[in-house]
């Protein structure tokens, strides 16, 4: 079916777009090579390792994505997600269990890490398996009581034939966490849970951008299975005429690469480099034509409406204030 032949109605469906709610996961090639590292640990049943990243590179919406494909690809394993509070993280224990909907009002911590050992052992037997899989966002907020209560939980689920894997993602903060364990001399947590760090870049190179684009060309459709893809939704007689957003690649990261200059792509927040799309995609939606072509002055436009700049000039101050 042709863009000009479909069927939907796209004044209708703009405000649901997940373009325009930005309410969608993405495949970027960092978040592959993460995977193909992490799903290795867990078929292996490594106790665990972490990724860290410095802020807005997407590692929540990692986070949230390993954990969609490992429960895909080992349907037998149990995969839980949690995210630490700032606010809660000196008890681990009673957060899991108030995000299971466990809680019985009980504050005896003995009784909540019972609950919670119960819990996984009654959830890997009816998957018919017998490994867990704890997946922890912001782990760099976790307390050292926490971090110990990790260990109890692995150790006690051992002793009734289930293995533990922990995968925790964080900011660069937890490095300096390891820091400290090896200072109170908790290197056995260190060596459970912390001795094989990942670093998470986000888009780092012209062909990641390249490769991120392609999705909104290929890949990512709207509506569900109407073979319509995100960039036919918003220029489809563009896509017609064989326009797609690779085609802006080049001018794109050159107007990036001028806002990190000596930096280099890793100081760019990926979460920014998206609404940077995004917003080409919804402002072109009125200047859709068989001749269309994105300008340098549209992508410059975009890339202003973005505030990377803002956003790299916050983090060149912070590391000043670092020295």
């Amino acid at each position: 079916m042709s863009s000009n032949e479909d069927n939907i109605d796209r004044d209708a469906c703009l405000e649901s777009h997940p373009v325009v709610s930005t309410a969608y996961i993405l495949i970027t090639p960092m978040i592959a090579k993460v995977y193909s590292i992490l799903r290795e640990r867990v078929f292996s049943r490594h106790t665990g390792t972490f990724l860290y990243a410095t802020p807005r590179k997407g590692k929540t919406k990692c986070a949230t994505t390993i954990t969609d494909l490992l429960a895909i690809e080992f349907p037998s394993k149990y995969i839980l997600y949690h995210s630490a509070d700032g606010h809660k993280s000196a008890h681990l224990v009673r957060d899991l269990i108030a995000g299971l909907g466990l809680s019985s009002g009980s504050k005896d911590h003995s009784d909540l890490l019972e609950r919670f050992i119960v819990h996984v052992r009654i959830k890997v037997e009816s998957l018919g398996g017998s490994h867990f899989v704890l997946i922890i966002d912001e782990n760099q907020l976790l307390s050292t009581d926490s971090w110990a209560d990790l260990l109890v939980i692995h150790n006690r689920l051992e002793g009734h034939g289930v293995s533990m894997t922990t995968l925790g993602f964080g900011q660069e903060q937890i490095l300096q966490k390891i820091v400290f364990l090896f200072k109170v001399k908790a290197t056995n947590i260190v060596a459970r849970f912390l001795c094989e760090p990942i670093r998470f870049d986000g888009c780092v190179s012209e062909a990641d951008l390249e490769s991120i684009l392609n999705e909104y060309d290929v890949n990512k459709e709207f509506p569900l299975d109407s073979g319509c893809t995100y960039t036919e939704f918003f220029l489809p007689k563009a896509f017609a005429a064989n326009f797609r957003m690779t085609s802006c690649t080049k001018k794109i990261w050159s107007e990036l690469m001028s806002i990190a200059r000596e930096d280099g792509p890793g100081i760019l927040p990926l979460e920014h480099i998206f609404r940077v799309i995004e917003r080409i995609l919804i402002r072109c939606r009125h200047m859709d034509c068989s001749e269309f072509k994105v300008t340098e002055g549209i992508v410059k436009e975009a890339v202003a409406a973005s505030l990377i700049a803002q956003f790299v000039a916050m983090m060149r101050q912070s590391a000043k204030n670092d020295i």
